[in-house]
């Protein structure tokens, strides 16, 4: 094909989809490649027994006024025909911890409040806590959509800094130990490695205030496409890239598996590095930045229940549930297959036209890629009949646990669907299915980092391995490659209205 752009995206998830509006706005030229039939990556979503799921987003922060994301989804007109509902002031996430519930409000003075009402004699503590997880978020400029040219020079402190250490720092109280921790789910925390400044932006992201998605989250998608679209741009689906044709140090065309060819002076890539760097042949770019690439740990996989329920069977939940079967909510740290499922992260469809009983719920836990991975050559929808066997009973196990919890969900179940490793793998693109990307280790915060930039002149990375997963975190990492071409706080200036 002898179409020409300026830019073309690799992967049309919500990074490379952000990349797409910022810098068609700014008059390239873009083109967007998707392997699959549907753009989003973790927003795609699927209907089920009269039920929308969304593939990997389920909720939402710092979206009150003024708050960053807030600012960001006004920049990309997130707000124009999308609604977006919040979650329980008093409680947006609940976490039963070996029986005992524990809620986390929205807003840190309703949460340190509450904090204190579960622990009373541990104020000084809980004081400490969220004062650093202020401290933490303050120095990450970027974050803050601050200007980003004067980093700050206390983050190395939090970049080197283990979470769980922290909070054994600054409490011996088991139990606060563990409440403080968990929300480590949301990031596939790993008591040895997760540095700090992970814990503190995600906590705070969902803490200041937290949002569901009403409909689904595909809309976010099909929003920021149609922009590209009538900014000049095109978006492709079914063109699975699998060449990158490098001569210089420089990609000259992008190659699909259908044979088709296209060409642009710069490449982004909104898929994972390493499989990034499968498209690259040997001989191609340093082995040393390949190896990195390749080498890097991941995130553990997940295993997730979208369940469709009989009418009136279940009030609608206006928060998301965790459960943790074991006084410890550093699930990955632990993960036994023998033992699964000993956690489960519930959450509710919004009811349609008021009701207050939902039809819809999603289960999911971590799940090891190597339970599935003698199915990984296998075609999708084409596994056999013991992959149905094996994901059936182990939903079925799932469910069986939440519903000790929820017995509403006994005999009004009227059909459930199932995500497997294999599933995120091939629909989010991500190496042995990570649900969260690239891990981030505190022992090696440099090597943790990936740079928008690579080893081929012309070749950016964008998404969730830049820096941090979820909506801002990829948000962020959007901003920092499109600052690549345009600069980083010339797009900030704009975010915030200075522009």
């Amino acid at each position: 094909m002898d179409k020409q752009y300026d830019i073309i995206i690799i992967g049309s998830g919500l990074g490379g989809l952000q990349c797409g509006v910022i810098l068609s706005r700014k008059g390239y030229k873009v083109l967007v490649l998707e392997k699959n039939k549907q753009i989003g990556g973790s927003l795609q979503t699927f209907k089920r027994n009269g039920c929308t799921f969304s593939t990997g987003i389920h909720y939402i922060g710092s979206l009150d006024e003024g708050q960053t994301l807030n600012k960001i989804f006004k920049y990309f007109k997130l707000f124009d025909g999308i609604e977006y509902k919040r979650l329980n002031s008093d409680g947006f996430d609940i976490f039963n911890i070996d029986g005992t519930e524990y809620h986390f409000p929205i807003g840190f003075s309703n949460f340190k409040k509450q904090m204190y009402d579960y622990f009373p004699s541990e104020k000084d503590a809980i004081d400490k806590y969220v004062a650093e997880i202020k401290n933490t978020v303050n120095n990450q400029d970027i974050y803050l959509l601050k200007n980003a040219e004067n980093g700050s020079s206390a983050i190395g402190k939090h970049l080197s800094m283990n979470a769980w250490d922290y909070i054994n720092s600054i409490t011996k109280n088991t139990r606060l130990q563990q409440v403080l921790s968990a929300l480590n789910f949301v990031y596939a925390g790993v008591k040895e490695k997760s540095p700090f400044y992970i814990h503190a932006l995600i906590n705070n992201h969902f803490i200041t205030s937290s949002y569901r998605i009403v409909g689904n989250t595909g809309l976010i998608a099909k929003k920021l496409k149609d922009e590209i679209i009538e900014n000049g741009g095109d978006v492709h689906t079914n063109k699975k890239v699998v060449n990158l044709v490098i001569n210089n140090n420089k990609i000259s065309s992008v190659e699909t598996k259908d044979h088709n060819k296209y060409f642009a002076n710069n490449i982004i890539s909104d898929v994972h590095p390493a499989t990034t760097m499968d498209m690259i042949g040997e001989g191609l770019i340093k082995k040393s930045f390949r190896k990195r690439m390749k080498n890097k740990e991941n995130t553990m996989s997940a295993f997730g229940v979208h369940i469709s329920l009989k009418k009136n069977s279940l009030k609608y939940i206006n928060a998301n549930y965790n459960y943790y079967k074991r006084d410890d909510v550093w699930y990955a740290s632990y993960y036994d297959e023998k033992l699964w499922p000993e956690h489960y992260f519930l959450h509710c469809g919004i009811p349609e036209k008021e009701s207050e009983y939902t039809n819809c719920i999603g289960l999911l836990t971590h799940m090891k890629f190597e339970e599935v991975a003698r199915w990984e050559e296998l075609p999708v929808n084409k596994r056999g009949d013991d992959y149905e066997e094996f994901k059936n009973k182990k939903a079925k196990m799932l469910i069986e646990l939440a519903t000790k919890n929820f017995p509403q969900l006994r005999n009004n179940i009227v059909g459930f669907n199932v995500s497997t490793p294999l599933t995120y793998r091939d629909y989010l693109g991500t190496p042995m299915g990570s649900l969260y990307g690239t891990l981030h280790n505190f022992k090696n915060p440099a090597d943790s980092y990936i740079s928008p930039r690579t080893k081929i002149s012309n070749l950016f990375f964008t998404g969730q391995n830049i820096n941090l997963h979820g909506m801002l975190g990829v948000s962020v990492s959007s901003i920092l490659t499109c600052g690549e071409f345009v600069g980083v706080n010339k797009i900030l200036k704009e975010i915030n209205g200075q522009a």
